[in-house]
């Protein structure tokens, strides 16, 4: 098994501000949606909150540090809003734009790009009181949000991501109920938040160029891509349509400037679609530098005439599973790939793939995580081969770069290539973290065999405890 990746390609880890930071009421923070949903009882598994977290607001230089022992090439953050504008729509915060900016310097001096994304789901809840994303005043509060990043990072920070993954916050959010604000059933409204959504990025974007600030801006999507079970013209057809519905729904508007066809039809019939127009519809479609694209598996579907909307069901074929039960489908992000480099004319960076598995220390203080280096492999593997027939593919930044709060499913799913005890904030670099230094040290060109895990490390995973 052969990986190569051209020499300009970068290799790096991403985290979330809300899952890592901690320090909830320090340095003039406010409380977003996700403090506000985690005080609510029986929304997070075992009750857990992101109020310390990582404690990474206090140990970030330390955390930094290990990324340049792992020779890590760049690192995608998000800031948090209650950061730098506490209130949502006044003042900029002072004291949070000193903290990022001691975060980016950290990163510089360390030879690390930053990465940053603008909004990774944590709201300010005074937003919220005012109707969040369902208030068409969002795409002026997040504007003047953005305005103040550029302001204060532009002059360092050369890649932004103006938002991630509008699915999931907007679909979990007002459909199934399981993020804040914890809405159950409501389409309307999350058709609504999500075409404010895409105005604000589109109208970030357009600020962006206006500032000329000489970097890079794009938006990061999920993409769960729906593959055909079989070549059978009908389950081709259905595996589209479930694209449109899903994935889809965010990513033609930005790429193709309009809606999914069929899915928007479905929602006009029934009163659920939000009016538009052309000039927001051209507003979302700001030309953007890249396209970021979270991917973690793909659903394989068939043809089902008795599922009313997207017309398919899914078919569950017989392969590995990660600890949270997501299956492991390689060939289908291969799949995916291959779309990508026949519609989008931009480069693409993958902005987030992983793996949740059950991680325990060994008695030798080594976590041992065996199936993560199998994981990436097999999905490296496939992006290689991607790149290889011509793929535009910039980056590869791996979720995470240390376990964290995943979320409503808590503390429990690690993902990181850097173990946390979450009781002592003690870190420990995971075997994947030391291979992945490795890859990193080798990427224009080797055999992933000539990488045996009991070969000697150049350095271990508590040298910087």
């Amino acid at each position: 098994m052969n990986l190569q990746f051209p020499k300009n390609f970068k290799f790096g880890a991403a985290t979330a501000a809300y899952q890592i930071e901690g320090a909830r009421h320090e340095g003039g923070k406010s409380d977003s949606i996700w403090d506000t949903f985690c005080d609510m009882p029986d929304k997070i598994d075992r009750g857990e909150t992101g109020e310390i977290a990582c404690d990474h607001f206090h140990r970030f230089r330390e955390d930094v540090a290990r990324m340049k022992e792992m020779h890590l090439e760049s690192y995608r953050f998000s800031v948090a809003w209650t950061r730098i504008i506490p209130s949502g729509d006044g003042e900029v915060n002072p004291d949070g734009i000193a903290f990022y900016n001691a975060l980016i310097d950290e990163l510089l001096a360390a030879g690390i790009e930053p990465m940053l994304t603008m909004y990774h789901w944590d709201l300010p809840q005074a937003l919220q009181d005012r109707g969040g994303w369902t208030n068409p005043e969002s795409v002026g509060w997040y504007t003047r949000y953005a305005e103040a990043i550029f302001d204060a990072f532009g002059d360092r920070v050369k890649k932004f991501i103006t938002f991630n993954e509008p699915f999931v916050f907007t679909d979990f959010g007002y459909v199934t109920g399981s993020f804040p604000p914890g809405i159950k059933g409501d389409y309307r409204s999350k058709l609504l938040a999500g075409h404010h959504v895409l105005m604000s990025h589109g109208a970030a974007v357009r600020l962006y160029r206006k500032k000329n600030l000489g970097g890079e801006i794009g938006i990061t999507l999920d993409y769960a891509y729906n593959c055909p079970a079989s070549r059978r013209r009908e389950d081709v057809e259905a595996a589209a349509r479930a694209n449109e519905f899903w994935a889809g729904w965010y990513f033609e508007p930005v790429v193709f400037g309009h809606y999914p066809k069929i899915a928007q039809a479905w929602f006009a019939r029934r009163g659920l679609m939000p009016e538009t127009t052309e000039a927001e519809m051209k507003l979302i479609a700001e030309p953007i530098d890249f396209l970021g694209i979270n991917h973690y598996f793909c659903n394989y579907v068939e043809a089902d005439p008795a599922n009313n909307r997207e017309g398919s069901r899914h078919v569950y074929p017989s392969v590995h599973h990660t600890d949270n039960k997501w299956p492991v489908t390689e060939e289908g992000f291969y799949e995916m790939l291959k779309y990508f480099q026949s519609v989008v004319k931009v480069p693409i960076y993958i902005t987030e793939n992983g793996i949740s598995l059950n991680d325990i220390v060994s008695v030798d203080g080594e976590v041992m995580d065996y199936d993560r280096i199998d994981y990436l492999k097999r999905y490296l593997s496939a992006l290689s081969r991607a790149i290889s027939e011509g793929l535009d593919c910039r980056g590869y930044y791996y979720w995470s770069y240390m376990d964290n709060m995943e979320w409503a499913a808590g503390y429990e799913p690690r993902f990181g290539l850097v173990y946390v005890d979450y009781t002592t904030q003690k870190r420990i670099v995971k075997r994947s973290g030391e291979w992945y230094r490795r890859l990193i040290d080798e990427k224009n060109g080797f055999s992933v065999e000539e990488l045996e895990e009991e070969e000697s490390i150049a350095f271990r995973s508590d040298a910087l405890n």
